[in-house]
């Protein structure tokens, strides 16, 4: 009987600290309201973005720069987009996402000039509204757990995923690719193809490419690596029983 006491009072002082931290007035327990529309200024200089949390991300190339957020009137507070030099950082400040209902998503419409890199460490949906015409291009995540969806016209390409299930998938066309998986996930870049491409997978997933110049390989776990085309393929290194696939 003391221990189901015990217990009980345990739960009932976490469920408080919930309580406590989610505001004064038990905001966890307020709807997310009526979704409405919020426009942030930001600099065009921006070619980086470190986006975390549960936010959905849609990117237009323009000759202008703008970012409007789209979500319930009780949660845009809580959404920080804090510009240091040229990276926009993008994330929730809600203590309360236990209890918030992820089928009204939060949006960003980001309108952007040029961007070098995605820093990506959250579970929200990246997509491309049009070409992106970005020379140099590097996706970069660790612990994402969401999907990416881009079209880029590119000169050089970098998938670098160290951590996390997140899903990738890439089209339009490059000159030089690099891809790596250092975990779990999958990464379907065989619509962006390239002349020369460099793949090392040292994960448990899958990356599928498009090389037609050369292709050069790493494979060190079980993940596969499946290609397209007729490149000149140099293996380089081959441990685990991750498998090279022409497709």
């Amino acid at each position: 009987m003391r221990l189901k006491l015990k217990y009980k009072w345990l739960f009932l002082y976490a469920f408080s600290m919930v309580l406590f931290s989610c505001g004064k007035e038990s905001s966890c327990f307020k709807s997310t309201g009526t979704i409405v529309k919020e426009v942030r200024a930001i600099s065009s200089d921006i070619l980086t973005i470190k986006t975390e949390d549960n936010i959905d991300i849609v990117i237009t190339q323009s000759t202008e720069a703008s970012l409007t957020i789209e979500g319930g009137e009780n949660l845009l507070p809580y959404v920080s987009t804090d510009v240091s030099g040229n990276v926009l950082s993008i994330s929730s400040d809600n203590k309360c996402s236990l209890f918030r209902d992820y089928d009204i998503p939060i949006t960003v419409y980001l309108s952007i000039p040029n961007l070098t890199k995605i820093d990506y460490t959250g579970q929200g949906i990246i997509t491309s509204t049009n070409t992106l015409n970005f020379p140099d291009f590097r996706f970069e995540t660790n612990t994402g757990t969401g999907s990416i969806n881009l079209q880029l016209n590119s000169t050089n390409v970098s998938v670098i995923q160290h951590t996390g299930p997140a899903d990738i998938t890439l089209s339009g066309t490059t000159n030089n690719l690099f891809a790596f998986l250092g975990e779990t996930g999958w990464q379907h870049l065989n619509n962006l193809v390239a002349n020369d491409v460099h793949v090392n997978n040292s994960g448990s997933g899958d990356i599928i490419v498009t090389a037609n110049s050369t292709l050069l390989v790493e494979l060190s776990y079980i993940g596969n690596i499946d290609y397209y085309g007729n490149p000149t393929v140099t293996v380089s290194s081959h441990t685990g029983s991750g498998q090279l696939r022409k497709k």
